[in-house]
């Protein structure tokens, strides 16, 4: 029975887990709390469940030692250091994070070693990969070019359940969403490069209409440009990648940006309240009111949304501070966590769009648009876990069953990757729709 290691046990890990032991894997979760791991193996008898301490190498060395592959879903600045230790034990490895110019360092020392390591496997990066690069080579085989391609997706609630001001709930790491907010952005529009600093990421946004759900928030999502290069899209003259959200997050995180609230910079906080901290971080004094001050720096009205949301998440209130220190992101994060949790019963939804315009010889041009609308399972899994983690457990089966033998940093942007995976996952009715107009 082959060994499967993986590490982490957070809100995405479990379909993954049941894919591999319903496969007849042995399974070890290893993992900083291990009550969740051995509730999420319960009744199975080809699964352990141990802890993990991410500073203690050593013990993490002997886990991959121990395993044929390992599944890193620790926070991402650790998965180069799994990866080196698969790397010396001759050992594969899967990932659904975004390949790192760490990770990428260790393309050839993976290939001299004989390892695969399958970053970008999930769902953002992961669907939007494969289903892209199914219509790429379709569109080469038909002898046509891409000149133009757009990409969004989203983890959003589901309509019925979209019931708090910021239009958002979360279905992973509530860290992770807003650290993703500090980043810069960069993309193609019309042959000419458009770089979004971080403190304008969240105002570079327009809307985007899909049918049958209406409109929503895009904005820039890291580096589109490298992907010119994963996607062999070469002398394309627009490729964006965005991020989909629903109306008035863009402008709430703009604001809390401008706030200093997304800085990682830990903050004394002993005995103070939220909106002590609060007035630490904006510099109100005591006697201010604190929205007032907020509005007057930010020149917008207090009534405003962004000052009525933070005033709804208890930013503003005489809660108290748990800990000595802490940053301002992980001060409103856990306040997010909290009220922006997902409840009983209540659905998520992964929205998925690709817009591209390809040519072909004699002149004709042809729109393709793929789409994927897919909704948690209520009372089960969501949908954020299931597209996440189903297509690094497929991946992982097609490694230990030699299906995948490329060596080295791998991005499942490959024919022999892309088509099974997408057709297994058709089987579980994670599926995207395509479409075709000629203009």
């Amino acid at each position: 029975m082959k060994k499967v290691l993986v590490l982490g046990a957070g809100l995405v890990a479990k379909p993954l887990v049941h894919y591999l032991l319903d496969k007849g894997y042995h399974v070890s979760v290893v993992t900083r709390t291990v009550s969740k791991a051995e509730k999420m193996i319960a009744g199975y008898k080809n699964a352990d469940a141990q802890p993990l301490d991410l500073k203690d190498e050593d013990k993490l060395a002997e886990h991959v030692k121990g395993a044929d592959l390992a599944v890193s879903l620790v926070p991402p600045p650790m998965h180069p250091v799994v990866a080196k230790m698969c790397i010396a034990h001759k050992k594969q490895m899967v990932t659904t994070s975004y390949v790192s110019d760490a990770m990428k360092a260790l393309d050839g020392p993976a290939k001299e070693a004989g390892v695969t390591i399958l970053n970008e496997i999930g769902v953002d990066p992961g669907i939007d990969h494969m289903s892209a690069m199914r219509i790429i080579d379709d569109v080469r085989k038909r002898g046509g070019k891409i000149v133009s391609f757009k990409s969004y997706c989203g983890g959003l609630p589901a309509p019925e359940d979209n019931t708090n001001p910021f239009g958002y709930k979360f279905s992973w790491a509530p860290r992770g969403v807003l650290v993703a907010g500090r980043n810069n952005a960069e993309y193609l529009l019309d042959g000419r490069v458009v770089k979004t600093p971080n403190a304008k990421l969240f105002r570079d946004m327009h809307m985007l209409q899909v049918d049958d759900f209406g409109e929503f928030e895009a904005y820039p999502n890291r580096d589109s440009i490298s992907y010119i290069d994963v996607y062999g899209l070469q002398g394309i003259q627009t490729i964006f990648r965005g991020t989909l959200r629903n109306p008035g997050w863009c402008d709430c995180l703009h604001t809390f940006n401008r706030l200093g609230l997304l800085a990682l910079e830990e903050i004394d906080c002993k005995g103070l309240t939220y909106a002590e901290l609060m007035r630490k971080v904006v510099g109100a004094g005591p006697n201010d009111d604190l929205a007032t001050f907020i509005a007057r720096k930010l020149l917008i009205p207090a009534e405003s949304l962004p000052i009525a949301n933070l005033r709804w998440l208890g930013m503003l209130s005489d809660r108290k501070l748990e800990g000595d220190k802490i940053s301002p992101l992980d001060a409103m994060g856990n306040l997010m966590f909290e009220k922006l949790a997902y409840g009983p019963h209540e659905r998520d939804m992964i929205v998925m769009w690709h817009d591209f315009r390809a040519e072909f010889p004699g002149g004709k041009r042809e729109r393709i648009t793929s789409r994927m609308i897919d909704f948690g399972i209520k009372d089960g899994d969501s949908s954020m876990s299931r597209t996440v983690s189903l297509p690094a457990a497929i991946g992982v089966h097609m490694i230990l069953n030699g299906k995948i033998t490329a060596r080295g940093v791998l991005r499942p942007v490959t024919a022999d990757i892309y088509e099974p995976v997408l057709n297994e996952l058709a089987t579980m009715n994670i599926a995207c729709k395509e479409a075709t107009e000629h203009y």
